[in-house]
Parts: structure tokens; sequence; C-alpha cells
């Protein structure tokens, strides 16, 4: 395993936000505490500036997590985030039809888990290091 030192602009706002972001999902994570497709909403966004941060040369810095999957599933195995592949596929396949555009929050949306939303909230903070695996 290879370790990069990166610069990390805390007066960022977006790294701010994405720091908050992570707290609220540990937060959730301890306590259960937030509403739950706020929660499905920012474990994408996590994902996607951890993603786009950590691998700068591969994803650019608007790409979408169906987008970044995308890039990983078309470059293969020398992708240096293919390791993650199947973990961002899930989160991304799970999260699409909680956190859609066309209805988040009207009764055609699926209705949240709170125990699968938990799960996939853990496993979120496991990709970004947020909590040890």
């Amino acid at each position: 395993m290879n370790t990069e030192i990166v610069q990390f602009d805390l007066h960022d706002p977006r790294n701010r936000r994405v720091a908050a972001e992570i707290v609220d999902l540990l937060l959730f994570y301890k306590t259960g505490v937030g509403k739950l497709r706020d929660i499905v909403t920012k474990m994408r966004s996590v994902v996607e500036t951890y993603c786009t941060f950590t691998y700068p040369g591969f994803f650019d810095s608007d790409d979408t997590l169906s987008g970044i999957v995308e890039k990983i599933r078309n470059s293969g195995e020398q992708h240096p985030a293919c390791a993650l592949l199947d973990e961002l596929d899930d989160i991304h396949n799970y999260s699409w039809d909680h956190c859609r555009d066309d209805a988040p929050d009207s009764d055609a949306a699926e209705p949240i888990d709170v125990i699968e939303l938990t799960g996939y909230v853990r496993r979120t903070l496991k990709i970004v290091k947020a909590i040890p695996n």
C-alpha cells in the first residue's frame, strides 16, 4: 500500500462541507440521529469528494458517483481505485432510489430502512477512513 501526502485546504468551502457531512454520518452511525434522506445524500457527497480528492488525475471535481463508478469500471484493474469499485457501486445503487432529484421527498420515493442505511453509512465511513476497518 502506498501513501501519498497531499495538501488539504480547510478553508475551502467544499472541504468544510464534506468534513461536516462526515461528522453527520458519524453521528447517525453512532446514535441514529439525522434525517434519513439527508444521510443518503451525504453518503454520496462524501464518497464523491473522497474519490475526486484522493485520485485527482483520474476524476474531475464535478464527477458524480455514477460517473466515478463508470470511469473505474471502464479502466479496469489498472485504475488505482479499482479495489473500491464494488463498494462504490453498491453505495451508488442503494442510494440512487433514495436521493433522485425527481422524487426525493414524495410518496413515490423508496422507503428507507434504518438498519440497512446504517450498514451503508458504515461502509461509506470505512471507505473514507473515518472509522477503522
